[in-house]
C-alpha cells in the first residue's frame, strides 16, 4: 500500500472512530499496568544488569505491552540476550485461587480476572512491534520446568498471588546469575494482590536476603556477585 493511500486511509478511520464513540478502542490509551515511575525502575534495573549473558524471563506477560516496552529498551542497548516469557494465558489457575481462598481472601477477586488473553495474540503483538527475542511459553509456573534455565540474569515476576510467586522465587533464585536481579510486582500490604507481598517476603526471609520494595511495589532481590559475598 501506498504512504499516501495509508495515510488517508489511517485518516478516514480515526475520523469515523472519533464521531462514533469508538475512539475509546482506536485512540491512544496507556495501558501499561506499571505506573512511570515503575517502568522506571524497571528499565534501571535491566540496565544494571547489561553485559550479562543469560536469559531475562518474565512470568507473567498478560498481553505483552510491558514484554514490548523493556525489549526496546534492550534494542537500545544493542542487547542480545534471550527473553523468555511464561504465562497461563488463562487467568489464575483453580488452585492458587483456593490457596488466596484458604488466606481468608474472597475467591471472586480473582476468578475471572486476566481471562481474555490468548498466546497467539501475545505472540502476535511481538511480530507486530519487530520485536524476535522473545520465546513464550504457555504453562502454569507451579509446574513449570525450570531446569533449562541457567545464569538467569534478570527475571520480573507479576503473578499477583502467593503460591505462584512462592514457586517462581523457589524455582528461579538457584538458577540466577551473580549480579542478577529479581522483580516481584505488588508487593503491597493490604491490597487486593497481597499474595505476592506474602511470597515475596516468605522468601527472602527463608533466604536471609535483605527486603528492599521500591516505589511501594517493586520487590527487589540482587543476587551479589562474588566479590560482594562473605
Amino acid at each position: 500500500m501506498q504512504p499516501r493511500v495509508k495515510t488517508v486511509l489511517a485518516r478516514t478511520l480515526k475520523t469515523i472512530a472519533y464521531r462514533t464513540g469508538l475512539h475509546r478502542f482506536v485512540f491512544y490509551r496507556y495501558e501499561y499496568m506499571f505506573r512511570p515511575r515503575e517502568l522506571s525502575t524497571l528499565v534501571s534495573c535491566l540496565t544494571a544488569t547489561y553485559g550479562l549473558t543469560g536469559p531475562i524471563v518474565e512470568i507473567g506477560c498478560a498481553a505483552g505491552h510491558t514484554t514490548v516496552f523493556l525489549n526496546k529498551h534492550l534494542d537500545d542497548l544493542l542487547d542480545t540476550r534471550p527473553y523468555v516469557c511464561i504465562d497461563t494465558f488463562a487467568g489464575f489457575t483453580e488452585q492458587d485461587v483456593a490457596a488466596e481462598s484458604a488466606r481468608g481472601k474472597d475467591h471472586r477477586l480473582y476468578s475471572d480476572l486476566f481471562r481474555s488473553y490468548r498466546k497467539e495474540w501475545f505472540d502476535q503483538t511481538m511480530f507486530n512491534n519487530r520485536v524476535s527475542r522473545v520465546t513464550s511459553q504457555q504453562a502454569d509456573v507451579n509446574t513449570f520446568d525450570f531446569e533449562p534455565l541457567k545464569d538467569i540474569s534478570f527475571c520480573l515476576i507479576d503473578v499477583d498471588l502467593k503460591r505462584p510467586v512462592v514457586r517462581s522465587l523457589e524455582e528461579v533464585l538457584p538458577r540466577m546469575a551473580h549480579g542478577g536481579i529479581i522483580v516481584v510486582d505488588d508487593c503491597t500490604p493490604n491490597a487486593k494482590f497481597d499474595g505476592a507481598l506474602a511470597g515475596y517476603l516468605e522468601i527472602v526471609e527463608d533466604h536471609g536476603l535483605p527486603v528492599d520494595i521500591r516505589d511501594g511495589k517493586l520487590g527487589i532481590i540482587e543476587v551479589a556477585p562474588p566479590a560482594d559475598r562473605p
